[in-house]
């Protein structure tokens, strides 16, 4: 099928709206000037109708009518071809022809108007394609009879000009509209060469050149908004693709540790074991380090759809409140080897209630309290507190741990990141727990913050927009933040 370019498909659009334009134009002048032209005509025929007084009394003096009076009264208006006086049967009285063709008889129906309306103007054709326009009005009466003037002028004074105009209009048409295209063809180049410009640095980007950027004219045109946009688009895709880098660069870096240990410690067992307890000891530590990976890749996963934003999420209206109730009794449950205690304080006077995923937001409390706990030493404290701060719950997990030294606080929510590697492994964690708990609450269109000191503990803060997440809001019903059910 044929495939033509936007700058050809502009050029024939141009050629065609010029076409159309030149159409129209032309046929408004012809109309025009054909009008025009048969007006004068026809007011020079009718200023006989004015200056006939004088004519008809002269007729009505004379015994008979005099031809050369007719012809008197025809040169006065140098119009004439044919000039005739006829009566009422419409029997010819009297004629002066300036041409050899033969005047044109006049029908009933002709000297009937002229009674009833008065002057009468009408063209009449002939044969071999020749026209004249007629004027007929009455004379008055003689001898009882009224008689009827009959002039008639050729109509080559109207169709000459017009053919020299139809003939112009052919010759100077084409020409104008090969002139036209050209120059829109040109013209058409001009205007698309950005767009060639882009398309070849599109061309050059690929995986490896993300980085790249158009450059974007001064001019605010189309042209550089499409720049723009091709420019977030890039900016976009760096962003993914880069995660995409980073996710499989953690995964595989996190993977290696642990089949690492699988393949070192199957081989001992293949080459040294020779009873069943080394067996169970070695197939003991095999489990913990396939939990280990099976953690990774399920937290891994989880971060990945926290990324997607409010599209991954359930949202539906819940009681923050009784969440944190709930979250307050597992704190004390898992503080409970470690003699924590738990403290829940809720800074509000009416239940709180949010449009969000609450199993998500369960996850990001629980991680929380969980890191409270790992890094709390025996008999401290953890505090969950919940406040409402400018339309926005605001909840806080405090511990009275070893805290955060401050060059590493603006790391810790990195994936993987760990301020004591030895003691995360030893505790099982994956060094996903805080990316997950920062990735959901953006998600809900919420933020963490974390203030530290060292030796004295450490303090996460959650917002979180009682209506829900902008991107959910967009095609949702906002939800009253402090609303019952």
């Amino acid at each position: 099928m044929f495939s033509a370019s936007i700058r050809l498909k502009l050029s024939l659009w141009n050629a065609l709206i010029l076409l159309l334009a030149l159409g129209v134009s032309s046929g408004i002048w012809y109309a025009y000037l054909s009008h025009s032209l048969l007006k004068q005509l026809d007011q020079r025929l009718l200023s006989m109708v004015d200056e006939q007084s004088s004519f008809r009394d002269r007729l009505q003096a004379d015994e008979s009518v005099d031809c050369a009076a007719v012809a008197e009264f025809a040169r006065r208006f140098r119009l004439g071809e044919y000039y005739r006086v006829v009566d009422e049967q419409g029997s010819r009285i009297c004629e002066v022809k300036g041409a050899r063709k033969p005047m044109p008889p006049l029908q009933d129906w002709m000297l009937g108007a002229v009674r009833s309306e008065g002057p009468l103007l009408t063209t009449v054709a002939l044969p071999g394609h020749y026209s004249l326009r007629q004027l007929v009005f009455s004379l008055g009466q003689r001898d009882g009879q009224r008689l009827f003037f009959q002039a008639a002028v050729g109509m080559a004074r109207v169709e000459q000009p017009l053919g020299e105009l139809r003939s112009l209009l052919l010759l100077s048409s084409p020409v104008a509209l090969v002139l036209v295209s050209v120059c829109g063809w040109f013209l058409a180049g001009r205007a698309l060469a950005p767009v060639n410009s882009i398309t070849r640095a599109m061309r050059k980007v690929n995986a490896n050149n993300l980085n790249r950027r158009l450059p974007v004219g001064k001019a605010r045109d189309e042209i550089s908004c499409l720049a723009e946009t091709f420019n977030a688009v890039l900016a976009n895709l760096e962003e993914s693709f880069g995660k995409i880098r980073q996710f499989s660069g953690d995964a595989s870096h996190e993977l290696r540790t642990p089949l690492t240990i699988l393949k070192g410690e199957t081989e001992v067992a293949l080459r040294w074991a020779k009873h069943p307890d080394e067996f169970r000891k070695m197939l003991e530590s095999s489990m913990e380090e396939i939990d280990r990976m099976g953690r990774i890749i399920e937290d891994l996963l989880t971060l990945a759809k926290s990324e997607a934003g409010s599209k991954s999420l359930v949202i539906k209206p819940f009681s923050l409140s009784d969440l944190l109730q709930g979250i307050y009794l597992q704190a004390n449950i898992l503080g409970e080897a470690k003699k924590i205690k738990a403290h829940l304080e809720l800074d509000v006077t009416e239940e709180i209630r949010l449009m969000g995923d609450e199993l998500r937001l369960r996850q990001v409390f629980l991680n929380l309290v969980a890191n409270a706990v790992n890094y709390t030493p025996d008999g401290g404290q953890i505090e969950i507190a919940l406040a409402v701060v400018d339309g926005e719950a605001k909840v806080t997990v405090s511990d009275t741990g070893i805290g955060i030294p401050e060059e590493h606080l603006s790391r810790i929510f990195d994936r993987f990141y760990r301020v004591d590697k030895a003691r995360n492994r030893e505790d099982g964690g994956t060094g996903l727990g805080l990316a997950i708990v920062k990735s959901l609450a953006e998600a809900h269109g919420g933020r963490i913050e974390v203030a530290s000191v060292p030796g004295e503990g450490t303090s996460f803060t959650v917002f979180l927009p009682a209506q829900g997440p902008k991107e959910w809001l967009a095609n949702h019903q906002p939800f009253a933040a402090n609303g019952r059910s």
